[in-house]
């Protein structure tokens, strides 16, 4: 997979602030790359959207494991540690102030489908330019305006529509789902990640499965052909009105 091209097209063409991001899920965590700096180099522990932003605005290429993270939420949906019981999340879920019953809890907790535990043991973010490794799953942060732009890119070879599933927060589930579902997703990072991670209340971002990255730049490539760009093309070819005053001193004008 050719990460340095499709990151020099993506920024070319979408001009993010921050670096695409590959993200790779490892079950052996001695498979993790040599290059990834762990939190013990720091000697902490970190919640891990802390770790996407490193990755996403130091470009650096960045790794955890379970014994790295100290945010609860994130080890149980992850499936990083086992939970016993899932209402014991939903319970989690009313304790915070999140909903107002144990039911409105519960019925969310299974529409946020947690990852079984096991399925992942490590995780590496990097950017795309500097892979060490062919991701699993690509992030790309932006405005609105640019995840509309992604949108044209990569429906223009897979139509339908991208949905967007937006509940309390745990954007680290959301950033993974790909992996597992093999569809894209937008996603607006909740309050843990934008507190924690220092992610900007202007950002949110565009989740899919790395396999679809060639299409995904042809699409944008076939698209700004056809004139759907970034930055948005503001229409600027007509004759403003004139109104009271600017008319008035286009009085006492001459040539």
């Amino acid at each position: 997979m050719n990460c340095k091209k499709y990151s020099e097209e993506i920024s070319k063409m979408i001009r993010p602030q921050t670096f695409p991001l590959g993200v790779k899920f490892f079950k052996d965590i001695n498979k993790l790359p040599k290059e990834a700096v762990r939190p013990a180099k720091y000697g902490i522990k970190i919640s891990l959207c802390q770790w996407t932003t490193m990755a996403r605005r130091w470009g650096r290429i960045m790794g955890a494991v379970a014994e790295d993270i100290n945010c609860t939420p994130c080890l149980a949906v992850l499936g990083l540690k086992r939970l016993e019981s899932n209402t014991h999340f939903s319970q989690y879920l009313v304790d915070m102030g999140y909903f107002d019953n144990i039911k409105l809890a519960e019925m969310t907790t299974r529409k946020l489908a947690p990852i079984p535990s096991g399925e992942i043991k490590g995780i590496a973010f990097f950017p795309l330019d500097v892979a060490p490794i062919d991701p699993d799953v690509i992030l790309i942060y932006g405005t609105p305006a640019q995840m509309a732009r992604l949108a044209a890119g990569y429906l223009y070879h897979h139509g339908g529509l991208i949905e967007s599933k937006t509940t309390v927060g745990f954007s680290c589930l959301a950033a993974v789902k790909p992996y597992f579902t093999g569809k894209p997703a937008f996603v607006h990072p909740g309050r843990g990640e934008r507190i924690l991670g220092g992610t900007d209340e202007s950002e949110m971002f565009f989740t899919f499965p790395a396999k679809e990255c060639e299409s995904l730049v042809d699409g944008l490539k076939k698209t700004h052909e056809k004139g759907t760009r970034y930055p948005i093309q503001s229409y600027m070819i007509y004759q403003p009105p004139v109104i009271k005053p600017v008319k008035s001193l286009g009085e006492k004008l001459t040539d």
